[in-house]
């Protein structure tokens, strides 16, 4: 899928513009489609608001960070154009003309490397990172970061480089890579404690904190609620007559704390699970929004409507759910946010049946059918709506021009579009041919063949010398006790290591590697691999019971800390996932 995506984005980028709304159903869709579709609409829509609250505000912070600092201070006092080039980027970037926006942006970043204006350079390299990040170009925008970082460094400019590490994290996780997310993480955490101005400072960590409690969410419920309470601890420092972070600044990063406080409680898959300190937070969250004077962010009050709404649904409290969820609706008409829209469509659903009122159930029901239809057709709604944009972009050129155009969008549609079909296919093929080959493989296999298999290696590798001096005599014990070892399967053991496993068969770590690589052909940690995937697949074919397991419970029953190691070793092995494997004995064996 991650080929066909790229593709689809690149295709869209072409054919240039989309509408806000279908980026943001295809970004959700995206995060959302390994979640199983029989998940409670409740909990489903718990999990994703968490996340996309995370995702949301960094950006929003990312980008008003960036524009205001350069509002408030000449960049280059040298060559005013620099300045205001950026000013006419930001302002075009804002109106959502990111491609004019990227070329000025460009243009101040060559104007300033000739002047030597760092701080030009700088402020032009961050936004040109921003405009790739939202473009999803994700590998692209950390490229850029890095010449942000060393401009930052150089001009220890803490606040600057605490706020491009959160973002650099986000990117990491966005593409999967979640040990260097974590490591920005903690490298935004030690660039805000060297801010010099202490409210900065408080604000700065807190909104560190508060972005590493969802990077935890599924992992540790305690790091969880750990972070977000240090969040709060931090953002309760800050004076309420503050004037380097305004009252209201700082009231609406409390909103979003204790919001996804509020949400953390309620989670179903929360073992700390607590519905009146749920409502305690929310309740927090409720009061704080109202404090705000100036105009309050309507997205976040939405969210935060549609939060309380769940949660009176889920103690059936039907008429406050009702009332929340209405006015989150009367709310949401005028900033279009589809994903709300149809939780909350869902929502009201069950609520109006909870009380009786079939008729306007059903109405919010069938609304909900309906908008998931539409959701569920964006990506035809994607390619066709840039197709109609470029004609009628080009009505003033005549008749010819945009037949012309129109044939030429759709060519590259169509060819891009078969490609796409052509790659599924034979990846399809591919992968399946692996899966025919590894039940090939268990059908031939017996007891007696794994034996005689296992001795002429033994027979056949007795002439190889090892790098390590061994005698013979010790070689044959030790292949005895690794077949011992192998039998007993002890190879399940989750804190299994080499050391552990030399010590155990009354050897050294040196003997014992040496021994698996000239013997087994293997290194120790593929060795491992090797004989749990194999142990976790014959239970798979031969047990039927095992193909019910969630992941993480096959994960853990052949030795793996965690399902995401599980998968890669399993994928390495075989050539396919574990899920793929499952479906198709279901529908074969």
């Amino acid at each position: 899928m991650k080929f066909e995506e790229g593709i689809l984005l690149h295709v869209l980028k072409l054919l240039a513009v989309r509408s806000i709304e279908i980026i943001t159903i295809m970004k959700y869709k995206l995060m959302s489609k390994k979640i199983s579709l029989h998940i409670s609409c409740l909990e489903w829509t718990g999990y994703q608001f968490f996340q996309r609250l995370h995702t949301n505000y960094i950006s929003l912070f990312f980008f008003l960070f960036f524009s205001i600092a350069n509002a408030e201070t000449i960049l280059c006092p040298e060559n005013k154009k620099i300045d205001q080039l950026i000013d006419q980027a930001t302002s075009l970037n804002s109106n959502g003309k990111s491609k004019e926006a990227l070329k000025l942006f460009q243009k101040a970043n060559d104007l300033a490397k000739a002047v030597e204006c760092e701080k030009g350079e700088l402020n032009a390299t961050k936004n040109i990172m921003l405009i790739y990040s939202e473009a999803y170009d994700y590998k692209k925008a950390l490229e850029i970061s890095n010449r942000a970082r060393d401009l930052a460094l150089s001009q220890e400019d803490y606040k600057t480089l605490s706020t491009l590490c959160n973002k650099r994290a986000i990117l990491f996780e966005n593409l999967g890579i979640y040990d260097e997310s974590l490591k920005e993480y903690e490298a935004a955490l030690k660039y805000a404690i060297l801010i010099a101005e202490p409210d900065q400072r408080y604000y700065q960590t807190s909104l560190v904190y508060y972005n590493m409690a969802p990077y935890y969410q599924g992992q540790s419920d305690k790091k969880v609620l750990y972070y977000l309470e240090k969040s709060k601890e931090e953002i309760l420092k800050i004076s309420d007559t503050s004037k380097e972070v305004p009252l209201d600044k700082k009231l609406d990063m409390l909103v979003s704390i204790n919001m996804n406080l509020g949400i953390h409680f309620r989670d179903s898959k929360n073992k700390g699970r607590n519905v009146k300190l749920s409502e305690f937070y929310f309740m927090q969250a409720l009061k704080q929004l109202h404090l705000i004077k100036k105009e309050i962010n309507l997205e976040t009050k939405i969210d935060l409507y549609q939060a309380l709404q769940e949660l009176y649904q889920m103690k059936k409290d039907y008429r406050k759910a009702i009332q929340y969820g209405e006015n989150m609706l009367a709310m949401e008409r005028s900033s279009s946010m589809p994903y709300n829209r149809r939780v909350g469509y869902m929502v009201l659903a069950k609520s109006y049946l909870g009380i009786g009122d079939n008729s306007t159930s059903q109405k919010y029901l069938d609304l909900f059918s309906k908008l998931n239809d539409s959701i569920n057709s964006v990506e035809k709604q994607a390619v066709e709506d840039p197709v109609k944009k470029v004609i009628s972009d080009t009505k003033i050129n005549g008749e010819k021009k945009i037949t012309r155009i129109a044939a030429i969008s759709f060519g590259i549609l169509i060819l891009m579009t078969g490609g796409m079909l052509i790659y599924r296919r034979r990846s399809h093929k591919i992968i399946h041919k692996k899966y025919e080959d590894l039940i090939g493989k268990i059908l031939n296999e017996n007891e007696i063949n794994k034996i005689e298999q296992s001795s002429d290696r033994h027979n056949k590798n007795n002439g190889i010398k090892t790098a390590i001096t061994i005698t013979d005599e010790t070689v044959k014990v030790l292949l005895v006790k690794l077949e011992k070892f192998e039998t007993s399967k002890k190879y399940l053991r989750k804190d299994l290591s080499l050391t552990w496993m030399a010590n155990s068969l009354t050897t050294n770590p040196k003997y014992l590697s040496e021994i698996i690589k000239t013997y087994k052909n293997h290194n120790f940690t593929s060795y491992i691999n090797e004989l749990r995937i194999n142990y976790i697949i014959k239970n798979l074919y031969e047990n039927p019971i095992y193909r019910e397991y969630k992941i993480a419970s096959l994960a853990e029953e052949c030795g793996y800390g965690t399902p995401r190691v599980f998968v890669n070793a399993f994928k390495q092995q075989t050539g396919f996932t574990p899920s793929y494997f499952v479906e198709q004995l279901k529908t074969v064996v």
